[in-house]
């Protein structure tokens, strides 16, 4: 049986060195769901539910290998190797990662922890539609609440270098533009999402983790019906 290296809050991370594959790691999605401090099932929640919902591991697992294989087909690198959808895991490359690790935040419409951050502001209401995306940073820091960091903080506290940094911030906006093509291609408005960044064997950006029905909110465009689980992964399941 593989070693358990880490179990997180919706998925646990086996090695592959029975197999040889040293520069390999499995996946194992579950179904595991995160809360906010409201106890609302929430993407960018830090706390993990007692009861778990039925069918997340396949929705994250379906969405997640759909939109890499995507991606991988327009030219942006991602960490995917291959995956098992009865098995509810997926090989990946191994990732350099950064020290404490960042999250990378697109937002469209102002929502959940936006609007509780910048309540003060009288235009920040939930559903406000943004005059221009906001690509946010936040270290992934449970205790302090993910807070956000600046690029000039990441690389004065010798998170990476500003090399790697002005690498990273390219990548992050021509994916996360991407993906909100990707969305609106199946008539679904995407509000917001979280994805994350690693670096290959050659110090490249390479996209990682997952891009999931667990990390980002989405509604039938026009409409303020919000898709999630199963449902979302089956808009891409089948191309547009």
């Amino acid at each position: 049986m593989s070693k358990l290296l880490y179990r997180g809050k919706t998925k646990d991370v086996f090695a592959e060195e029975p197999s040889g594959l040293f520069d390999r790691v499995r996946f194992v999605f579950t179904d595991r769901v995160t809360l906010n401090d409201e106890g609302v099932i929430d993407p960018g929640g830090n706390n993990v539910a007692e009861k778990p919902v039925v069918g997340q591991a396949e929705a994250c697992l379906k969405m997640t290998s759909a939109i890499f294989r995507e991606l991988s087909e327009k030219g942006f690198a991602t960490h995917l190797v291959s995956y098992d959808l009865a098995g509810l895991s997926m090989i990946v490359k191994k990732a350099k990662l950064f020290s404490p690790g960042l999250e990378w935040v697109g937002r469209w419409v102002s929502t959940g922890s936006f609007v509780r951050r910048y309540s003060s502001v009288p235009s920040c209401r939930d559903g406000f539609r943004l005059p221009s995306p906001i690509w946010e940073i936040t270290l992934k820091d449970d205790s302090a609440g993910d807070p956000l960091i600046v690029p000039s903080a990441i690389t004065a506290l010798g998170i990476m270098d500003s090399v790697t940094l002005e690498k990273l911030l390219a990548a992050n906006d021509q994916v996360m533009r991407a993906l909100h093509d990707m969305f609106s291609a199946r008539r679904l408005d995407l509000w917001d999402i979280k994805i994350e960044w690693g670096l290959d064997g050659d110090d490249q950006p390479m996209l990682i983790d997952e891009v999931s029905p667990g990390s980002c909110r989405a509604f039938k465009e026009g409409t303020r019906e919000r898709v999630t689980g199963l449902a979302l992964a089956e808009y891409f399941t089948t191309r547009s």
